[in-house]
């Protein structure tokens, strides 16, 4: 077992790598989309802790869930990605914990015991928690106490850039998602809804208690009229070749040269020198080998 990771300091907040097992537990996202609408009142009891104690620049309310399933020994780690070449993004991918010395919790779900275990990670530096280990046992408390530990989770300071909304879409052959802050740029012709998956606690969340939360979102998944997430595949395109996956020993692995230099999002090819283009490109070659 790898030893425990303690970057926040906080020996309520729990940083051990979750086995692969317990996180494939997790709801998936397509079955979350109503749950904060159908748990508004612990939603608002939540955010009011949070808000009460004035921490809401440093913990923000998320939703539990996942994307994919994951294989084991891998924990699935955001990181910023910076490029000259175009936007920054964020990436979640599942990684060695090994391979991320600098690995610490983002998401953290309760237990009985008063405690948060993280279930998902990464790799931005992470402020010293020691002050509120009050505090987390509070909300720890609370998330069991309402029957919502399978709802609602606590991030430990958010990745999300300030002021900024963040979208994310699925990379489904390597077990990923990309989160931009500018989505105007995925097929608006297929857009359904938006899941809200992370909530900052402003101090006026008491009006809400009972009744919907609208909340100030942070990170949102959007859905599609499919029923499902944007998507990049393996696609043909107009002039007959595809965008290739070259595969190795391990899984797929897309650090090869591509005999046509396009994409596919939910049906919209995109050329090389796309904006769309180069940053899946990118997040492509980033992503460990599965």
């Amino acid at each position: 077992m790898p030893e425990p990771i303690i970057s926040l300091n906080n020996t309520r907040l729990q940083e051990m790598p979750l086995p692969s097992t317990e996180y494939n537990k997790l709801p998936h996202i397509h079955t979350m989309a109503d749950a904060a609408a159908n748990h508004s009142k612990a939603h608002a009891i939540l955010l009011g802790i949070i808000a009460a104690h004035r921490l809401k620049k440093i913990f923000t309310l998320h939703l539990v869930h996942k994307h994919f399933d994951i294989p084991e020994g891998r924990c699935m780690v955001y990181e910023n990605i910076q490029s000259k070449a175009h936007d920054d993004f964020v990436l979640c991918s599942p990684r060695l914990p090994e391979k991320c010395p600098d690995l610490r919790g983002l998401y953290f779900k309760a237990t009985v015991e008063g405690k948060m275990v993280a279930y998902e990670f990464t790799t931005e530096p992470g402020a010293d928690l020691s002050a509120y280990e009050d505090f987390v046992a509070e909300f720890s408390s609370a998330v069991i106490e309402l029957g919502v530990q399978n709802v609602f989770a606590l991030t430990a300071l958010s990745i999300c850039p300030k002021n900024k909304i963040l979208t994310e879409f699925e990379l489904s052959e390597v077990l990923s998602t990309v989160l931009v802050s500018d989505a105007s740029w995925l097929p608006a012709q297929d857009k359904a809804k938006s899941t809200s998956t992370d909530w900052v606690a402003t101090q006026d969340y008491a009006q809400y208690a009972e009744g919907p939360v609208p909340g100030i979102i942070q990170l949102k998944c959007t859905q599609t009229k499919a029923g499902n997430h944007y998507n990049v595949t393996c696609s043909t395109t107009r002039s007959g070749k595809h965008y290739e996956q070259q595969t190795k020993k391990g899984g797929p692995n897309f650090g090869g040269e591509p005999r046509d230099l396009a994409l596919e999002i939910d049906g919209e090819v995109f050329h090389e020198g796309s904006k769309p283009h180069a940053i899946v490109s990118h997040a492509l070659s980033l992503v460990d080998i599965i």
